[in-house]
């Protein structure tokens, strides 16, 4: 029996953004919404700073959450210093690779597919389409995704990924081991 590595840990696909009036946050992958709330003070007013954040999961899977402080909102909810990582995506295995930033993915696809980059689309805002092979007429497509934006296009940015190892960037994790253990005509988890 193969024994699988220990796996990291899923990324938070979100950073925290101002919204329009000026007074509340949302998700750059608007899931969540924080609302500042004020405590009564005893002169029968309200504290003039936010006593503590309500946070709500529009998706409804999550209940509503109260936080001390907007830092401690970022922190537990969003990517660490708003460092939202990039994806490498393939419309029939999900998540292929997460990668710390756009130049990093395109690298690991390129060496994955074992050839260069043909041509480089940009298909909406942190979305790009890229062409990665050995000639114009033999290329793979390669979909590379920022986190936050990629639920936009159909994919689950907490997916596991096919090659979730930073050490190991080619070996395959246990999401793709279980799928090429599925008999035929089976349907993927």
């Amino acid at each position: 029996m193969e024994t699988v590595r220990r796996l990291p840990e899923p990324i938070k696909p979100r950073r925290l953004i101002r919204a329009k009036d000026g007074h509340t946050y949302v998700t750059s992958d608007d899931r969540y919404t924080a609302v500042p709330a004020y405590s009564p003070t005893l002169q029968r007013g309200s504290a003039s700073r936010p006593s503590y954040w309500v946070v709500k999961d529009r998706s409804a899977r999550e209940a509503t959450r109260e936080y001390r402080t907007i830092t401690l909102v970022r922190e537990l909810l969003c990517a660490p210093h708003g460092s939202v990582p990039w994806l490498v995506c393939d419309p029939d295995a999900g998540i292929v690779r997460v990668e710390s930033s756009r130049a990093n993915a395109v690298r690991w696809a390129r060496t994955h597919h074992q050839g260069r980059t043909i041509s480089r689309d940009i298909v909406a805002d942190g979305w790009f389409s890229y062409r990665i092979g050995v000639s114009p007429t033999q290329y793979k497509n390669v979909w590379i995704g920022r986190a936050d934006v990629v639920h936009r296009q159909g994919f689950d940015p907490e997916q596991q990924p096919l090659y979730p190892y930073p050490d190991h960037p080619n070996e395959q994790g246990s999401r793709a081991l279980a799928n090429s253990a599925q008999q035929p005509g089976e349907k993927a988890p």
